[in-house]
């Protein structure tokens, strides 16, 4: 099954005064600001959790998978392989609580946003401090509750979590930065 993955962190409707219609809608990708222009672009984007659907404009689509906005996910080793070194995840949420089952609640006391089960959370918790997917799945191989001790097995359960924890909002995906470098001047 090929999915279909929103890559960059929603920063927002651009309103270019106060009171006025938001002109766009802003994406933090690494360091770029990509903009989301009109409603079909931000809701494709924003939907794009999983499975590609039907209901989706192509063209629209396309567009952004070239924009490097979507990705297409390809069910393969070498697929799944030169996504994950092309990606890394950065998690949201403000903090955990203990759950039940040996889950995590991540958010707040207040505002809980979702329940992860013990895999979900190694993947929130740890894999945003490897460098990109790749070297998560490798970091991840047995050494967490992610299923598998080769690394490849571990990129497989790691990237069909992944749908999930985009709709939970827990996470969202990002390029690799390059550590030395800081922000365009």
């Amino acid at each position: 099954m090929t999915l279909l993955l929103r890559v960059g962190h929603a920063l927002g409707p651009f309103h270019p005064a106060p009171g006025a219609f938001a002109r766009h809608h802003v994406v933090r990708v690494g360091w770029a600001t990509p903009k989301l222009h009109g409603e079909v672009e931000r809701s494709t984007w924003e939907l794009a959790v999983g499975e590609p659907g039907d209901a989706r404009n192509p063209a629209v689509v396309d567009a952004l998978v070239g924009r490097g906005l979507l990705v297409r996910v390809e069910d393969t080793p070498e697929a799944r392989g030169a996504f994950a070194r092309a990606h890394r995840v950065q998690p949201l949420g403000l903090g955990t609580l203990g759950g039940e089952d040996g889950g995590r609640v991540v958010g707040t006391w207040v505002a809980p946003v979702a329940t992860l089960d013990p895999e979900a959370f190694d993947i929130w918790a740890w894999a945003h401090l490897f460098p990109d997917l790749a070297a998560a799945a490798a970091g991840l191989a047995g050494a967490s509750a992610v299923a598998g001790d080769d690394p490849d097995a571990v990129l497989e359960r790691l990237v069909a979590r992944l749908p999930e924890l985009l709709a939970a909002g827990v996470l969202y995906l990002d390029v690799p930065r390059d550590a030395g470098s800081g922000p365009p001047a």
